[in-house]
């Protein structure tokens, strides 16, 4: 037994004795390191005048959580970087909110005052011939204005849900990134494939410091915010700005759009000309000499897809 018991205190000792041994080499170690801050702070110059992008898995990744955990719909992007479009005024903002109430009756957008062909001078090439709904559309036709990602994703959807679109002659395009001076809205015409563009304003709230770039995006109540997303063309009425048509969001980060009474209506704070349009109250605001051509286009239950060009959304 006193063997044994000598056997532990040796043990112990040595333990002890070992470990005093390291702690003093990672002590003689640490006062032995050397930093070369030249290197470094070289290095750092180099890392600011390159700024590398980030992967695009890893971009991907982060998109993807933001459309996870942003409640209602809520979307935000970082300004664009590069310098605003040269333009030659601005248009005041809305200073009128529409409303929606469910049951409402509302004044009837006259039939004359809508043209019976809103696009008269589009070529008759056919493109598209429905039939069923497991007809594909051909997106091949002339006309090249609307972002190739934004038309895919579009048509995309289109023949996934012909069967609950009822209107397979149109569909329109939003690009939101493009600055507010500039064509970003498009009426497709899957007959002739023809493209026609025109002006749209965008929200309030998603453009905080009116510099004519939407960069929020949202689905809540009184944001004042444009939403991004599929809609379903509804109703057409005469409310506090004209000529008007209901509009259904079909995505999470729309689905509030007919409650909030975002709608696409006729406007005097959106022009054809080169100036920067006013902003709206989260509605697909047209300038007069357009809107007739989108409604008589676009109503009876078409497509819409507001989307960001280059971008998940």
């Amino acid at each position: 037994m006193k063997i044994i018991a000598a056997a532990l205190i040796l043990l112990l000792g040595s333990s002890a004795l070992l470990q005093a041994r390291s702690i003093e080499n990672m002590r003689v170690s640490a006062q032995d390191m050397r930093v070369d801050t030249a290197s470094l702070r070289k290095q750092a110059a180099a890392d600011r005048a390159e700024i590398k992008p980030a992967p695009v898995l890893v971009q991907l990744i982060v998109n993807f959580f933001k459309l996870l955990f942003a409640p209602n719909g809520d979307i935000e992007i970082s300004n664009p970087t590069a310098s605003l479009p040269q333009y030659d005024g601005e248009l005041e903002d809305d200073t009128e909110e529409e409303t929606y109430v469910e049951g409402q009756a509302y004044e009837p957008v006259a039939p004359a005052d809508l043209p019976e062909d809103p696009f008269p001078q589009q070529p008759p090439q056919v493109v598209y011939q429905p039939q069923h709904q497991e007809t594909r559309a051909d997106i091949s036709g002339p006309g090249g204005g609307i972002p190739s990602d934004l038309k895919r994703k579009a048509m995309e959807y289109f023949n996934s849900n012909s069967g609950r679109i009822q209107n397979k002659r149109y569909i329109g395009v939003v690009d939101f990134s493009k600055h507010s001076s500039q064509d970003r809205f498009w009426i497709l015409d899957l007959v002739s494939g023809a493209e026609h563009a025109m002006h749209v304003a965008h929200g309030t709230g998603s453009d905080p410091d009116g510099d004519g770039y939407a960069t929020r995006f949202s689905n809540v109540p009184n944001s004042k915010a444009s939403s991004l997303g599929f809609y379903l063309t509804g109703d057409l009425y005469t409310g506090k700005h004209g000529k008007s048509m209901r509009l259904h969001g079909l995505s999470s980060t729309n689905s509030n759009a007919l409650s909030r009474a975002v709608v696409m209506h006729d406007s005097n704070y959106v022009s054809e000309g080169n100036v920067r349009a006013g902003r709206s109250f989260g509605c697909l605001a047209l300038a007069n000499s357009e809107i007739g051509k989108a409604l008589a286009s676009l109503r009876g239950g078409a497509l819409i897809y507001a989307g960001l060009s280059n971008s998940d959304f």
